[in-house]
């Protein structure tokens, strides 16, 4: 019985993978540093769940292997078109989104006039 088929959960992991494809069109749209409220907004409401720390400072660190600044690809993937993104820096730019809504996160939640700073608020 190792090929029953679960339903239920079928239609939970099309109905989550797409509020993810809806939430990153969102983004490549209406999330750039020219409407930082949009962003705002998302990490206010946590929309997108913070990465794992651990995942967050590996990415950091192959960062800095890269000699490429945090606050530059951050600003980058809320500036540049994503296919642009993904030729300037060859990662996944909906990667480097997610990993820039944890950076915000923590930010937010630490350093909230940075925080402002770096979105223009």
């Amino acid at each position: 019985m190792d090929n029953v088929i679960d339903f239920i959960a079928k239609k939970k992991e099309r109905e989550a993978l797409k509020r993810e494809r809806e939430l990153e069109q969102y983004v490549a749209l209406h999330c750039t540093l020219d409407h930082p409220e949009n962003i705002d907004a998302l990490v206010v409401a946590k929309d997108l769940e913070m990465k794992d720390h651990t995942l967050f400072l590996g990415f950091l660190s192959i960062l800095k292997d890269e000699e490429i600044e945090p606050i530059n690809i951050f600003q980058d993937v809320f500036t540049l078109e994503p296919m642009h993104f993904e030729n300037t820096y060859n990662m996944k730019w909906w990667s480097v989104v997610q990993l820039a809504f944890t950076f915000l996160s923590i930010l937010k939640d630490n350093e909230p006039h940075t925080y402002d700073e770096f979105l223009g608020l």
